[in-house]
């Protein structure tokens, strides 16, 4: 099982301070980096715009982001046995027709996300940003793949994959509701602004639905306005259904109701 986390929209994070935080995300799961990458258009590329990662060590990509030759980047572990890598940290821009988020994955199961608490409580303290999820999937390839939607992955049955894709800016042009008014889904650990506490749900703000009970789980407030919102397992079902039919979730896919067995003569 991996753990994968995303934070949405990080214009104002520059590539430098972005490896920074890449390095320090490895250093705090004690998991050693062996390599990293950069994108870099094509010139012989079969389209306009196509693009390509150039692999080189890790430590040559300082160089080339203090040159300006590499934005857009990942630094990753990789273990035999384990594919496509062990762990990664990536930083995309608008650049290579993305837009700014990071994104990473690590080895462990469903509770294995609060290893990286301390690491996202330091990421929180330095980088602005509107919105994270930290999640688990079956595999590397799926956590990687889930924090911009890509290749139809799902973390949940009661979720449509394409919805988020959507919602994104960059090639779809999206609302970018999770900004603010939306939520993707309700996973383990969410990191939510003061305007998504204002959602209403069942007649209330979120804020005021979240602390009625411990069943909804327990917030915490981080630096620059963001709330982390814990949700135990066995609760995720159930309050992303109370969500979905709130019609505050972007991805909610409403299950299919059971149709009974028809009864033999």
């Amino acid at each position: 099982m991996s753990i994968g986390l995303a934070i949405y929209n990080t214009d104002e994070l520059s590539p430098l301070h972005a490896y920074e935080l890449g390095e320090s995300f490895f250093k705090s799961l004690t998991i050693p980096i062996t390599g990293a990458g950069y994108y870099k258009y094509l010139s012989d590329g079969d389209h306009p715009g196509d693009h390509d990662i150039v692999e080189i060590p890790f430590a040559e990509l300082k160089g080339k982001l203090l040159s300006g030759e590499a934005t857009a980047f990942r630094i990753y572990s990789q273990k035999r046995g384990h594919s496509p890598w062990l762990s990664s940290f990536g930083y995309s821009t608008h650049d290579f027709s993305s837009f700014c988020h990071l994104d990473a994955q690590f080895p462990g199961d469903s509770l294995a996300y609060k290893e990286a608490l301390p690491f996202i409580e330091q990421l929180t303290a330095q980088v602005k940003y509107p919105y994270g999820i930290v999640y688990a999937s079956e595999k590397t390839s799926q956590a990687f793949y889930y924090a911009t939607g890509d290749n139809m992955v799902s973390v949940y049955p009661y979720e449509n994959p394409m919805t988020w894709g959507e919602e994104l800016p960059g090639l779809y042009e999206g609302q970018e509701r999770y900004t603010g008014s939306r939520l993707r889904m309700v996973y383990p650990y969410n990191l939510i602004n003061d305007d998504h506490l204002n959602i209403l749900i069942e007649n209330m703000p979120l804020k005021e639905w979240i602390l009625s009970t411990k069943e909804h789980g327990s917030l915490e407030a981080l630096e620059q306005g963001i709330w982390a919102w814990e949700v135990e397992e066995q609760h995720l079902e159930p309050i992303n259904q109370a969500c979905g039919n709130a019609g505050i979730l972007i991805s909610w896919k409403a299950p299919r109701p059971v149709k009974a067995a028809r009864k033999l003569p």
